[in-house]
């Protein structure tokens, strides 16, 4: 789902960490550029790419990060706090089921591994 350009976002270096596993999280995150791997637990749960996004647990729920979020290659990023996600979902509705697919996704493959 394309709704942000590369202007728009902020770079991170390949192997930085973009926040950890029980950090406070207050935005959530699109890849416009590059990959990103989350960990639990020390054990790789997922690798993203372009156009996917993680953290909105977060923004969500305003909890606790539920895992860790490495930058796998040099990045670009578009962080959305919870004003921003809100204001999305209201003027873009295909970008609530974007995430609600996104969460369910996300569900079944942790069901999966247990």
């Amino acid at each position: 789902m394309k709704l942000f350009n590369p202007e728009d976002g902020k770079h991170v270096a390949a192997e930085e960490v973009i926040f950890r596993e029980g950090d406070p999280g207050d935005e959530m995150y699109a890849i416009i550029e590059g990959e990103v791997e989350l960990m639990v637990g020390g054990k790789t749960v997922g690798k993203l790419g372009v156009d996917d996004i993680f953290g909105e647990m977060a923004v969500i729920d305003c909890s606790d990060r539920s895992a860790t979020a490495i930058a796998r290659t040099d990045c670009i990023l578009r962080p959305i706090d919870q004003a921003q996600f809100l204001l999305l979902i209201q003027q873009t509705p295909a970008f609530a089921l974007y995430v609600m697919e996104v969460l369910a996704k996300r569900l079944r493959d942790m069901d999966a591994r247990l």
